[in-house]
């Protein structure tokens, strides 16, 4: 029934409210990258991308980065001139715009820029491009107007003269909802075009030595709003007799309090119907009153941050108006549903003479509040009359130590109020007469103990439970007794109670307890450093911490459930906590205020530097649940009420996601929902964004490569690009999706198809080849495998039958058997018989120069892989170099003989090639035949004369 009761209550407010403007004003978040800070003209295309032009260039905003379409030193003599004056798109998506010095069609996909009508346009001056319902594209050019199809093929030109022939201009153009093209020209009045006739035909005289504007359809009837150069704006009514189509209207007045006649841009919003306007010196808005048949001026009044110079203004898809400014900011007006009402106290400014810094409040009841100022203490104040009355206003209140009250509460009684002195172990009751204050009473801990009051509460049976900086305590108000609760809590920070009558107390550094019902108290296990509770309709207990986090705790489970996250915290510290009657938690930080839903995760967050409410700081100190349901916060400079709404809890809507650019090793390259990487091609970064450019930085983003993820990949808040390195060859699909601006997910998934091409290493006829190759390798090894092992079966077969050849060797040299012990000699005669056999055979062969291995194996009758094992293992010397080593022994004994020369020993060993011989004797014994035989014949003489 009270849930009842306040929604209730809301929808009056929020019918009282409805002449309140919810209206935010907010700069182009992406003007710091513009490559120059003035922009004349704004444009949305189909997709929802923006597009500004500036004095440098084109340049497309996607909510996160600004990419410029210009001449310069990366595309020289891409335009004929940077200067943008007008922007459009055609039916197939591509932009169209034009410059001080021709037109140009920009295909959004290649980023290829092709010149329009060179011969017609390019040293043409083109201050406006327009699209009609037909396909059509308009362009106005000096005193012509220019009628292209979409492939931009010229269909025709109209010349625009006045009634006295001379050329003139055309200053506004409209399609209306019947499919009308209306003009205005300059003094000539408004034209409408005839398709039968293909002609421009006046369809009204302007009114007599007044220059037409700008020309709009309202949006819910069939007239039409015209500005004037001199005379402010009109209201054209076609159906209206000829002597009255038009009406005329107060002049606009600028926050100068001069009167504006000269209206340059306009747009009507689709909100309230509103009329903004760009004036010589201001923005204008006007509101049409039907009951009265005029036009009037809100009371909206334009922050000098923004300029005066103001150009074009824009109508986006989601209704927010984006307005160029040349000598400010340019900004987004949009439209806030439930926009915080601001109260910037001007009675206490203007008492206190400085702006108000609101340390704590409580409701007082009938519109009045209890608040606490800065340096000056507690005071009474009037909402809806702005009055103020402060404690030292009452002469019973000057005793009192109020000049520094950071807690209030509410009592049961209405309209009073429990404060805190800052740092004092005082508490007083203040109640009220209408605006004028009284105390009630004034408690105090009976003990000298050095404590000070942090926190009170007051239950529903009439005890005060007062929290200190080193325990809790209790005052009855029935006996006026204190009690003690526990001295050894340490600092008491917070104070809540649940429907059960359980008391819930968070402590600084001690966590959490339970005071019960009935008198028990417990700790809750949790090493938390509170800072406030609050308590749901569930009985769920919420924690605020001082490290930034926000934690629900289960009373029957004990179960703690981290909510940080969830709720798009950072780390700051969480001041309050508070519950609206829609269930949703509000979140105050120093910076940052956040409504966030429990049951869908959902969050819209409130910043002190985004201009979304009148405070630049949030008093930790300062909040309160009103009687009217909303809920205050005060700080710098004023209060804030915020109305509770269910727009956290309605499901998202379907937000898409756009893949906004793809980059292959760093240059951007152009996809059409496909895109193929060459095996050279290892580093791809791709850029989406949901395109809301208000709360771009709200918005978080989840991707994944199927392919590659298994799982969604969530990014931080803000973050729009993901990069894949080295990603292994074949087909994937990347799938992205965002949240809306209040973190609800959206259903709406974005896809794109990529296909990374294989190496040649890689492909299908590689690896067959390798397989035929391991195939091949296989049946060679195999093959020498076997071939081996047939060797090496022969060489044991060839063993076995030597050791017999020797057997037989031996008995024909007549060896008695019975006299030989073959165990412990045979094998070492063995080997010497074979190298005497060996040593013969060569000795006999000393001169025949093509004695070679396999002829001494013959000699010996073995083969040769037996012989050459067999001779390795006795002498560890090849059967080659065995022979050479013969040889060279011979050649030593024979150059003995200093009568024979090198040449006879070389022939005589076999050696026809001396240089050879030469060779082998020097690799033998380290010098020449010839050096050996000086030496011996040295030795020779030296022996003879000592003979």
């Amino acid at each position: 029934m009270k849930r009842i009761y306040f929604l209730l209550v809301f929808s009056l407010i929020g019918v009282s409210l409805r002449a309140i403007s919810n209206i935010r004003i907010t700069p182009v978040p992406s003007l710091p990258q513009l490559p120059v800070s003035a922009i004349h003209r704004i444009f949305q295309d189909s997709e929802g991308m923006m597009w500004y032009g500036t004095v440098n260039g084109l340049c497309c905003d996607d909510g996160y980065q600004i990419s410029v379409i210009r001449s310069d030193i990366n595309t020289p003599g891409l335009l004929s001139d940077n200067t943008i004056q007008s922007i459009a798109e055609d039916e197939t998506g591509r932009i169209w715009f034009g410059t001080d010095h021709g037109a140009y069609i920009l295909d959004k996909a290649t980023r290829q820029v092709t010149p329009l009508d060179a011969e017609q346009l390019q040293t043409n001056f083109i201050y406006s491009i327009r699209k009609t319902s037909d396909g059509y594209m308009w362009i106005a050019t000096g005193h012509r107007l220019l009628r292209y199809n979409t492939l931009g093929e010229l269909q025709k030109t109209y010349l625009l003269y006045d009634h006295e022939g001379k050329p003139s201009w055309m200053a506004g153009f409209c399609e209306s909802r019947q499919k009308q093209i209306l003009i205005t020209v300059g003094r000539e009045g408004i034209y409408r075009y005839d398709k039968k006739t293909d002609t421009f035909t006046r369809y009204a005289n302007p009114p007599s030595e007044r220059n037409l504007t700008c020309i709009v359809q309202d949006r819910t009837h069939n007239y039409f709003w015209v500005g004037t150069s001199s005379s402010g704006l009109l209201l054209f009514n076609p159906s209206a007799p000829k002597d009255s189509v038009y009406t005329f209207s107060p002049l606009p007045v600028n926050p100068m309090g001069e009167t504006e006649g000269e209206i340059l841009y306009m747009e009507q919003d689709s909100h309230e119907g509103t009329l903004w306007m760009t004036t010589r010196s201001s923005l204008i808005a006007m509101r049409y009153d039907e009951a009265h048949r005029s036009l009037r001026q809100t009371d909206f009044r334009l922050p000098a941050e923004y300029g005066n110079m103001l150009n074009e203004i824009y109508q986006d898809k989601e209704g927010n108006l984006w307005v160029a400014s040349f000598d400010g900011k340019s900004f987004i007006i949009h439209f806030t549903e439930n926009a915080p009402e601001e109260f910037t106290l001007p009675a206490l400014q203007q008492r206190v003479r400085f702006q108000p810094a609101i340390m704590a409040l409580s409701d007082a009841g009938e519109g009045k509040m209890w608040i606490s100022q800065e340096r000056t203490g507690l005071g009474l104040y009037d909402l809806s009359r702005h009055e103020v009355m402060l404690y030292s206003d009452v002469l019973a209140l000057k005793s009192l130590a109020l000049g520094s009250i950071k807690q209030m509460t509410e009592p049961r009684r209405e309209g009073n109020v429990w404060v805190i002195p800052e740092g004092r172990n005082l508490i007083y009751e203040l109640g009220r007469e209408g605006m004028r204050m009284k105390h009630i009473r004034t408690l105090s801990l009976p003990d000298k103990a050095k404590r000070h009051f942090t926190q009170t509460y007051e239950d529903r049976n009439g005890t005060l439970w007062a929290g200190t900086n080193n325990g809790l305590f209790t005052f009855s108000l029935r006996d006026n007794q204190w009690h003690t609760v526990c001295d050894t809590l340490g600092q008491v920070s917070a104070l809540k109670e649940d429907k059960q009558g359980n008391l819930w107390i968070g402590t600084t550094n001690k966590g959490l307890y339970q005071q019960s019902s009935k008198g028990k108290c417990k700790k809750i296990p949790s090493s938390l450093s509170i800072t406030c509770l609050s308590v749901q309709e569930d009985s769920l207990i919420w924690i605020g911490t001082q490290e930034g986090g926000v934690y629900a705790l289960n009373p029957q489970t004990g179960k703690l459930t981290d909510h940080t996250r969830l709720c798009g915290l950072n780390g700051n510290i969480v001041n309050q906590l508070e519950f609206d009657v829609y269930g949703h938690l509000w979140i105050d930080t120093n910076q940052k205020l956040i409504e966030y839903n429990p049951k869908n995760h959902s969050f819209s967050t409130y910043l002190t530097t985004d201009n979304s409410m009148l405070l630049r700081r949030f008093i930790p100190t300062a909040i309160c649940k009103g009687h009217d349901g909303r809920i205050y916060f005060g700080g710098i400079p004023g209060i804030c009420a915020v109305t509770p709404s269910a727009r956290l809890d309605q499901p998202s809507k379907n937000i898409p996601t756009f893949i906004t650019g793809t980059y292959v090793m760093g240059k951007p390259v152009t996809n059409e929902n496909s895109l193929t990487l060459h095996p050279d091609e290892y580093d791809l970064d791709i850029h989406f964004s949901s395109l809301d450019y208000l709360n771009a930085s709200k918005i978080r983003y989840a991707y994944r490569l199927i392919g590659l993820d298994k799982e969604w990949n969530y990014t931080a808040v803000g973050q729009h690009t993901v990069n894949y390195k080295h990603l292994p060859h074949g087909n994937y699909v990347f799938e992205v999706k965002a949240t809306d601006g209040y973190g609800i997910w959206s259903d709406k998934i974005t896809r794109l198809h990529i296909e990374r091409l294989p190496a040649f290493y890689q492909t299908g006829w590689a690896i067959t080849l390798y397989i035929l190759l391991l195939a091949a390798g296989i049946f060679l090894g195999l093959r020498f495998y076997l071939r081996r092992m047939k060797l090496k079966n022969e060489e044991l077969y060839a063993d076995s039958t030597e050791l017999m050849k020797m057997r037989s060797y031996l008995n024909e040299k007549s060896v008695p058997q019975a006299e030989v012990r073959i165990s412990d000699m045979e094998f070492a005669k063995l080997d010497e018989i074979l190298l005497e056999n060996i040593l013969k055979a060569v000795e006999e062969n000393l001169s025949e120069p093509d004695f070679d291995v396999q002829h001494l194996a013959e000699k010996v009758n073995m083969s040769r892989s037996t012989l050459t094992r067999k001779l390795k293992a006795i002498t560890g010397l090849t059967p080659l170099e065995y022979i050479r080593r013969v040889k060279m022994q011979h050649a030593c004994r024979m150059l003995e003989d200093t009568r024979a020369t090198v040449n006879e020993v070389a022939l005589a060993l076999g050696y026809y090639n001396r240089k050879y011989f030469t060779t082998c004797f020097k690799e033998e014994y380290g010098i020449t035949p010839s050096e050996y035989q000086k030496q011996q014949g040295k030795r020779d003489t030296s022996e003879s004369k000592e003979g």
